[in-house]
């Protein structure tokens, strides 16, 4: 008789310190008290803004479970997360850690989606009904309630409800996160640009891409295409006049994209990714809080060939003056 070993999956929340800050236990230990595991794996993301280390909730974690006889193994994967909102982000690293998994059929797996952010929520149920887990041997899922809150403390995740719900709460989660980000302010006479209170210092043609994706924002113009071999006329046009205005004295720092204007010329539009990965690179160095770095940094989305650039940043967090 093949006797399957049941394996418990989770991400490791704030929620799960527990007594480490005079709390109740978590929702891992939750889990682990109420059903019988063999085996427990914890992923965790260290996040610099926590009051509490998370490798120490994750050693009071697997002392706990040992000293307890919760389980007969734990073990435990960090991963690297900029994000913690970022489902791309989210995902691909959940997708890597999973396929390394034994998911032969003498194992029985269940993620206990309660822990962590609404975004890594969101995964785990995407991974259960994609099948990219294992379509031969399927995810279960469950929620966890604290004891606190009474029975069932266990709930089955039904996908066709569960979903709905969750986004919801992560929209909610994450608008209420752009009403906290720090403004951006550009300041047109002397180019200087802020992120809160971080000065950025970008050059005078970086100030100038910086502003144009900015001014998009204010208008309302969403993303910029940029298809082929070349950029369109009017944003070499743009950020030429940009350099011209604030650098006025800086001539010299102006004449290829002169040059290319008076000729009709083309911008290749390998100088315009050039020069946007090295604006990212100066704001990733820049702010303290990598989380934030998405936000403000010139993001790209789209097929190879037709991508499209723009900031995900909301207009009233943008003063150009």
């Amino acid at each position: 008789m093949n006797i399957k070993k049941k394996i418990l999956l989770s991400f490791v929340g704030l929620n799960d310190a527990g007594t480490l800050v005079r709390a109740e236990e978590g929702t891992i230990l939750t889990a682990l008290s109420e059903e019988k595991f063999d085996g427990v794996i914890l992923i965790w993301n260290e996040n610099s803004n926590s009051d509490i280390p998370f490798v120490k909730i994750v050693s009071h974690l697997t002392e706990q479970i040992k000293s307890r006889n919760l389980a007969k193994t734990v073990q435990s994967y960090e991963i690297n997360l900029t994000d913690v909102t970022d489902h791309n982000l989210i995902y691909s690293e959940l997708l890597r850690l999973t396929e390394r998994l034994d998911k032969s059929s003498s194992r029985f797996y269940t993620a206990a989606i309660s822990s962590g952010t609404p975004s890594m929520q969101v995964c785990w149920i995407l991974m259960a009904e994609s099948g990219d887990f294992a379509s031969e041997n399927p995810l279960r899922l469950i929620r966890v309630r604290e004891k606190r809150f009474g029975k069932p403390i266990i709930n089955e995740v039904k996908l066709d409800t569960s979903l709905p719900k969750i986004i919801r709460l992560e929209e909610e989660n994450n608008q209420l996160k752009k009403q906290l980000l720090p403004q951006i302010k550009i300041n047109t006479t002397t180019g200087n640009v802020l992120i809160g209170d971080f000065e950025i210092p970008f050059s005078p043609n970086q100030y100038a891409y910086y502003r144009y994706f900015a001014k998009c924002v204010l208008e309302d113009k969403g993303y910029m295409r940029v298809s082929g071999f070349f950029v369109d006329r009017v944003f070499l046009e743009t950020i030429h006049r940009y350099h011209e205005e604030t650098f006025p004295d800086l001539d010299l720092m102006r004449e290829p994209l002169k040059e290319l204007i008076e000729k009709n010329g083309d911008y290749l539009v390998t100088n315009f990714r050039s020069n946007i990965s090295k604006i990212n690179k100066v704001i990733e160095k820049s702010l303290v809080d990598s989380g934030l770095c998405g936000h403000y940094k010139i993001n790209q989305k789209g097929a190879r060939g037709a991508k499209m650039y723009g900031l995900e940043i909301p207009a009233e967090k943008i003063i150009i003056n």
